[in-house]
């Protein structure tokens, strides 16, 4: 055989061979699901709110619903008025709206996302502050959450994306929040930056960081972070931090107290569950065909879970033309207390997948058809 063509073929067999291995790497460390033995039915409803003359029927921003007593209350942001507007959800009804200031002493720049403490301390990310307001949205005290030079780590921020929540602790002293390091903004990270800490901790007092024990996963370090998207979803729960990646099926559970993580498997049987890693695939489209999974939550008064996301699809439908955001299927996991998955549905084509949020009378979506501009009308996942 000619030297040059045996010389190809190995090459080519040997590229082969990496490429599938390749693949058969990033398959090992996505774990398989655990099923409950409990069984739940789930009931599809529609719910109608009343708005007042300066509300909206969609709220864009990921609102926050707050429990006080036995009512569960919304705040969403208005961004058109610069506002929290706060629904009463148990009573279905308009409660009361917050003005923010725009500029002045109480200005508040942008509003990424929030964290009711309670009525009169409300925490918001802003752009690169943290804002504490009181319930008329009087800037009580206003932190930087932008560093540099920090000992011991690089430089980076606090940062709110994909439903990454913050938390404050019952003495208002601590924050906590995912911290994104400079170094891992580019598209091309190095193994050193994927093993950064992302779970930080903002003394407010002092103004000093430490980290807890959690990094990216195995998942996106063996992959050397070639993904569009790496950054994490954070749900703070009891003693406990619920976090997981779009990219990827796996749920992570990090315990504040033993401060050791447990891997759990929550494969969807209706999309993939993993992303296809960006340089293998230049034409590749994640945020249209790869599944883009979401926050894990707890589903209020009952011992269950649950996370929605966006399902995966083909570049075309059956009839050959392209897909798009409205082909996305979306979806609902259901999870007992140990997160073994206890059911999965595909959720109602009239109802947004973003912005969903959960009282102890189910999960909510917007929906999409809402048509009367003085009632807010709701999509409605309960269990029975």
């Amino acid at each position: 055989m000619n030297p040059i063509k045996t010389y190809a073929y190995t090459h080519i067999i040997v590229i082969s061979i990496v490429l599938i291995s390749s693949c058969d790497i990033t398959s090992n460390s996505i774990k398989e699901n655990e099923f409950s033995s409990e069984t739940i039915e789930v009931q599809q409803s529609t719910i109608h709110i009343p708005v007042d003359s300066l509300g909206l029927i969609v709220y864009q921003t990921e609102p926050v619903v707050h429990e006080k007593g036995d009512d569960f209350f919304m705040y969403a942001y208005n961004r058109h008025l610069h506002s929290f507007d706060i629904y009463n959800l148990t009573k279905k009804e308009f409660d009361h709206r917050i003005l923010l200031s725009r500029e002045g002493p109480n200005e508040v720049n942008k509003v990424y996302s929030a964290y009711v403490k309670n009525p009169d301390s409300i925490y918001v990310m802003g752009a690169g502050r943290l804002y504490l307001l009181d319930r008329h949205g009087v800037v009580r005290k206003s932190h930087n959450t932008m560093f540099e030079s920090l000992q011991n780590s690089t430089d980076g921020y606090f940062h709110s994306p994909n439903e990454a929540d913050f938390k404050i602790d019952e003495k208002g002293e601590n924050f906590m929040g995912f911290f994104i390091h400079n170094d891992t903004k580019a598209s091309v990270r190095t193994t050193a930056s994927l093993n950064n800490l992302i779970l930080g901790n903002f003394n407010l007092k002092s103004s000093s960081i430490s980290f807890y024990p959690v990094s990216y996963s195995e998942f996106i370090r063996e992959n050397q972070g070639d993904f569009t998207e790496i950054k994490p979803n954070f749900s703070f729960i009891g003693s406990k931090l619920y976090y997981g990646f779009p990219i990827e099926s796996n749920i992570y559970e990090f315990d504040f107290l033993t401060e050791k993580t447990t891997v759990h498997g929550a494969k969807s049987q209706y999309s993939k569950n993993q992303a296809e890693r960006y340089s293998l695939i230049p034409d590749y489209d994640y945020r249209n065909e790869g599944t883009w999974f979401n926050s894990v939550n707890k589903y209020p008064g009952k011992p269950y879970y649950y996370r929605t996301h966006w399902g995966s699809q083909e570049k075309l439908q059956l009839n050959g033309e392209p897909t798009n955001a409205l082909t996305k299927s979306g979806y609902i996991i259901f999870f007992d207390s140990e997160l073994k998955i206890i059911k999965e549905i595909e959720v109602d084509k009239n109802c947004y997948l973003e912005g969903s949020f959960a009282t102890n009378e189910g999960v909510f979506f917007w929906a999409k058809d809402g048509t009367d501009e003085s009632l807010m009308k709701l999509c409605n996942y309960s269990i029975q």
